[in-house]
């Protein structure tokens, strides 16, 4: 089992720890976080240091691949992005749980979140760091752009896009043929019947634009 660490240890990690144990493919050395208390355990795992020690903290604890645990789908990309910078050539795992139903000519990147229950159909396409959160539902020839997110139980029909950044929450049913912007949220509990563009906020049956959305703004509750 090859060593990798966790970046982030927020109530999102608790999730990827959970899968990552269930993939049983590697150990958890740790989290390494920006705020969590150096040696505070979270989740059954120390929290070793911080982003900028990276560079050491590889050395010291003899890892090479990690996990961006991070919810926020820009959050993530301003970690992964950090990562980089140190370390150009650090990798990323994909979390896979052992539950999760992948068709034939699927493709995924890197660093990407799939949760229990999680169907993905043939022909679909998984750019890096993207969520696919319990029991959601990717149709065949569907696309999803980097650092975007299908949220709990959320379906989509075949052919669908979901830009890079957008997030589609909870519950949401989006019929075939539909393309969501980059940047976008789709409310929970919404029914996508019609192209959604980018930069906005959309909610209810059907899904229609509330308002528009700044770059980096939160979709998370937080604690």
């Amino acid at each position: 089992m090859e060593n990798i660490v966790l970046f982030g240890g927020g109530l999102h990690a608790h999730v990827c720890v959970d899968i990552i144990e269930k993939q049983a493919k590697y150990k958890i050395i740790g989290i390494i976080d920006s705020l969590i208390e150096i040696g505070s355990i979270k989740y059954g795992y120390p929290v070793i240091g911080r982003q900028e020690e990276l560079i050491e903290l590889k050395r010291k604890y003899d890892f090479s691949l990690g996990f961006v645990a991070i919810g926020d789908n820009f959050d993530r990309y301003y970690v992964r992005n950090q990562v980089l910078e140190l370390i150009p050539d650090f990798k990323f795992i994909n979390a896979i749980h052992p539950s999760a139903v992948i068709g034939r000519n699927v493709k995924l990147g890197v660093g990407i979140a799939i949760a229990a229950g999680v169907i993905i159909n043939p022909n679909s396409a998984i750019k890096d760091f993207c969520i696919l959160n319990t029991g959601a539902l990717l149709e065949h020839d569907c696309y999803m752009g980097e650092f975007s997110h299908l949220s709990v139980g959320s379906v989509t029909g075949g052919k669908t896009s979901i830009g890079k950044f957008s997030a589609v929450t909870v519950g949401v049913t989006i019929i075939d043929r539909i393309t969501i912007g980059e940047n976008t949220v789709v409310g929970s509990g919404s029914v996508v019947i019609k192209d959604l563009p980018g930069n906005v906020v959309a909610f209810g049956c059907p899904a229609k634009v509330i308002r528009k959305r700044e770059p980096g703004e939160k979709f998370l509750k937080t604690d």
